[in-house]
């Protein structure tokens, strides 16, 4: 019979039924390195119940110091008995408790009989495991128990905590309770059957109809956009026949080939280059858009698969231009829909926020027609990875609203190529154990993190999550997945404060040079922050130092998904980068005061062009005057649609006291900027938006200042700052 998911979703939070301690019986596990027990294997055992004894077997010693044997079937004496209810089952609740002296672990499947091991090691002996290279055994000479019984079931059927710790270390993922990476077995040649419940794939329809093989000779089976087959990554055609049986033969392939499975992905790649042909777009029209284009497709290579796959399931893609529900047609009951959150934003429950009510809209339509519902979420700064990102008082509620709708997996995107994400160790135990508990209390289990992986540091690193919720979710803030260091939200008041927080949390674990690593690792986003708004105020507060020693201590290579202008890829450009900066700083150029005293009035003389012109000296030269007069900042106030214009600023800058300063020049399209008639930054002519970054040695008193701008077409910024050693800003005169 096919498995049925709902079946068993109808507890959706964990029951914890407690711990009772009877004040008449007592028993001891283990007193002075000594125990009477004995590990058992309760009846025909997996490869995955043998791990299970092995995993107690080994915390038990950490904590006690002694090692208990294990046996297969009954044993005399004492015992810890594991057993399965359901070896072929899927579920992983399971309960354990006390009958008499001995302890029973009962998994309803065999992943089950794996979590009563950790949920005793957990709640009973104070194990933690906080990452792949930490965790917690805490030693004890005695441990004594009475009436014992916790009964837990998952609030989410797949769990997948998709950074890299977690997918590239399956035995830390199986003690956080992840169930979508597989368990090695013990002789190295494969993995334990049943460990996991995988999702194969990701965009896979290029993988079952590439290009590269088939557009050469038949061009009909791709896209067709602006009246033209397209060859490049974009989506087939998915109203041709043809397409419709390659697929399904591949698919076939895969589930032959790979049938550790559970879910099998036909899924559109990633862009939105849908087909435009008439039969894909009359799909369209009868199916109430892209989506049901998608469900129409996918619900036929799910029927062509059932027979001789009954417990395996399809899935697809809402995402993107496939989010919304389709119309007069719903998914097969062996069809997976995997709704995908990219466009929302972080910092807000989905009910609580404008930018998210399309997306709630879309879940809760979804999950009025999916039979199976599975959420691709996103949880940190794909642009930037170190970016601090202030989710914490949304994840929860998330994932209940995922709850709500039925949904039976959730994969939350995180760091997945490196470990270069904010807070990635707390981000990520935390969202396992909502994901195993969606009600769990959110500060309990900070607390249990902080306090246990940062020591006396823990309640500085909480005093800095206060801080990210009091200014980066500051009224009227709101971020996606897909923001840069030079976005509004961070403020100098959330550096120079973080900071302050971060020396705090330094001095408390000072002679501890493990928990030092861990605080300075914790830091290194805001030292990241600093270097990128004023580089000067971070090599004075020795910021660089905080990156480069963490980056090469905690193995990072990149900074973000994919390339963006203006930003670095990977950590060795950015120490590249640092060090260019230095020498630069080295070789600052010294400017007297070229002026004897302040103008009468504050602010800037600008002229404002118009013309097709190249260069900010052909505006000048041959630029139309169609406005001139007083302001009191350099701005660019114009339709973002405007282009061929240009402006030239002209004001003095009053330096309070002679040092070093930052001139840091930002533009799309050209830039030009005078300081004492000297130009100091050129990067005139036509292009996407470029950062130049200058030292100069400034004597106090007043310095003249001319900013010549243009821009050409497309895209038009302007950003010129002029910053002290400690991020404060020059004061401007006319």
């Amino acid at each position: 019979m096919m498995y049925r998911f709902h079946l068993f979703f109808s507890s959706l939070c964990v029951l914890v039924l407690g711990m009772l301690v009877s004040c008449n019986t007592s028993h001891t596990l283990f007193h002075d390195g000594v125990s009477e027990y004995t590990i058992v294997l309760d009846g025909q055992t997996s490869g995955i119940e043998q791990y299970a004894a092995q995993e107690l077997q080994y915390w038990v010693e950490q904590v006690s110091g002694v090692s208990l044997s294990i046996v297969n079937g009954p044993a005399e004496g004492k015992c810890l008995i594991l057993s399965t209810l359901d070896p072929g089952g899927r579920e992983d609740g399971f309960v354990y408790y006390s009958k008499g002296a001995d302890i029973h672990f009962e998994g309803r499947g065999p992943r089950g009989t794996l979590y009563s091991v950790y949920s005793f090691l957990e709640e009973e002996l104070g194990c933690r495991w906080y990452s792949s290279k930490v965790s917690v055994a805490p030693h004890q000479d005695s441990w004594k128990f009475g009436k014992l019984r916790r009964e837990e079931t998952p609030g989410i059927l797949i769990r997948d905590n998709c950074v890299l710790d977690v997918r590239s270390n399956p035995v830390f993922s199986a003690r956080m309770r992840n169930n979508f990476i597989r368990i090695p077995s013990p002789d190295g040649k494969g993995t334990l059957e049943g460990s996991a419940e995988g999702y194969w794939g990701v965009h896979a329809l290029g993988y079952f109809l590439p290009a590269n093989q088939y557009f050469a000779t038949h061009p009909e089976y791709f896209c067709l956009r602006d009246g033209q087959r397209y060859g490049g990554y974009g989506q087939p055609c998915l109203s041709n026949p043809d397409v419709l049986q390659i697929v399904i033969e591949g698919v076939r392939r895969v589930m032959r080939e790979q049938p550790d499975y559970l879910i099998y992905s036909v899924e559109q790649q990633d862009d939105q280059l849908y087909c435009e042909c008439d039969a894909c777009q009359g799909l369209s029209a009868k199916y109430g858009g892209e989506s049901g284009v998608m469900v129409w497709f996918v619900n036929q290579v799910a029927d062509a698969v059932r027979e001789e796959f009954p417990d395996k399931f399809i899935g697809t893609f809402a995402y993107q231009y496939t989010r919304h529900a389709p119309k007069d047609i719903v998914p097969r009951d062996n069809v997976v829909i995997r709704l995908c959150s990219i466009e929302c934003c972080l910092l807000h429950p989905y009910d609580a926020c404008e930018q998210n009510q399309a997306f709630l809209k879309d879940l809760e339509e979804w999950s009025a027609i999916a039979p199976h519902l599975y959420i691709w979420d996103y949880v940190t700064d794909f642009s930037q990875y170190t970016l601090p990102v202030a989710n914490w008082k949304s994840m929860q509620p998330h994932i209940r609203d995922f709850v709500d709708n039925h949904a039976i997996g959730i994969l939350e995107e995180g760091d997945y190529q490196t470990v270069s994400c904010e807070l990635r160790e707390l981000r990520s135990w935390v969202l396992s154990k909502l994901m195993w508990n969606p009600d769990a209390s959110m500060d309990e289990l900070i607390l249990d993190f902080t306090e246990g992986y940062y020591g006396p540091a823990g309640r500085y690193v909480r005093e800095y999550l206060d801080l990210e919720e009091r200014i980066l979710m500051r009224e009227g803030m709101h971020r996606n997945c897909y923001i840069g260091a030079a976005d509004e939200i961070y403020t100098d008041e959330f550096i120079r404060e973080g900071r302050r927080i971060f020396a705090g949390a330094r001095k408390a674990v000072a002679g501890n040079p493990e928990l030092l690593d861990r605080v300075e690792t914790a830091e290194m986003p805001l030292c990241f922050l600093q270097m990128y708004k004023n580089p000067l105020w971070g090599f004075n507060e020795k910021a660089d130092e905080v990156v480069r020693r963490t980056m090469e201590r905690e193995g990072m290579d990149r900074l973000a998904e994919g390339a963006w202008a203006g930003g670095f890829m990977t950590v060795k450009n950015l120490l590249e980068h640092y060090d260019k900066l230095k020498e630069d700083l080295g070789n600052a150029e010294s400017l007297p005061a070229s002026l004897t005293s302040a103008p009468a009035e504050k602010g800037f003389r600008y002229v404002r062009y118009e013309g097709d012109f190249l260069s900010t000296t052909e505006m000048i030269r041959r630029g139309k005057v169609v406005d001139q007069g007083l302001t009191d900042h350099v701005f660019i106030d114009e339709d973002p649609e405007t282009d061929h214009f240009g402006y030239v600023f002209k004001g003095v800058l009053e330096i309070p006291q002679e040092g070093m300063y930052q001139l840091r020049v930002l533009s799309d399209d050209g830039a030009v900027v005078f300081l004492d008639g000297k130009p100091m930054i050129a990067q005139d002519g036509s292009h996407s938006p470029q950062l130049s970054i200058r030292y100069l040695r400034l004597e106090k008193g007043y310095h003249s200042c001319e900013i010549r701008y243009f821009e050409d077409c497309e895209g038009q910024e302007l950003d010129v700052t002029l910053m002290g050693e400690d991020g404060s800003d020059a004061l401007i005169f006319l």
